[in-house]
């Protein structure tokens, strides 16, 4: 017969759930941090989509005899947008503010708009959802590989409130 020494066998066993907990907890902190260096890394590329944004896309409404070249009527907003610049703007978005609420165009200049180029532009909206014009907001919008939409430059965005009447 052989003899079993309960001392034995409580290192042994101490030792092999100690290589277990050990094993566990790195298993976990590797997950985290995997995890988090996925996160920082999705968070730095959308970051840096901005930066470009808003260093290469730039838009301005010219002026004639101080006033800008924008006006608004009953149920549409007038305006000029010039390319300032460096890049290729692919859409714009027009967003008009009101007493009553809000309407918005999302796909205004569809054709897009070259470093340097001018577009005059006549946009309706659906003047009862907005009532009085209080804020127009001019928004470029770019393609940006890997998206399937195109981003909203908000960096870039106009805003004009006192419009004159057309």
């Amino acid at each position: 017969m052989v003899i079993v020494s309960k001392r034995g066998m409580s290192p042994l066993i101490a030792a092999v759930l100690l290589i277990v907990v050990v094993v566990g907890i790195g298993a976990v902190v590797t997950g985290i941090v995997r995890n988090q260096i996925t996160t920082d890394k999705q968070t730095i590329e959308r970051t840096s989509t901005d930066i470009e944004c808003s260093t290469l896309f730039q838009i301005e409404v010219p002026t004639y005899n101080d006033d800008f070249m924008i006006c608004k009527g009953s149920n549409y907003v007038n305006f000029t947008i010039e390319n300032t610049g460096s890049e290729f703007i692919d859409e714009f978005q027009l967003k008009v503010f009101g007493d009553s609420g809000f309407a918005q165009n999302d796909s205004i200049i569809t054709i897009g708009l070259d470093p340097g180029q001018v577009n005059a532009n006549y946009v309706a909206y659906y003047a009862p959802a907005v009532g009085a014009v209080q804020e127009v907001l001019i928004i470029p919008k770019k393609k940006v590989t890997g998206e399937t939409n195109k981003l909203f430059c908000t960096e870039a965005q106009l805003r004009f409130a006192d419009i004159e009447d057309c």
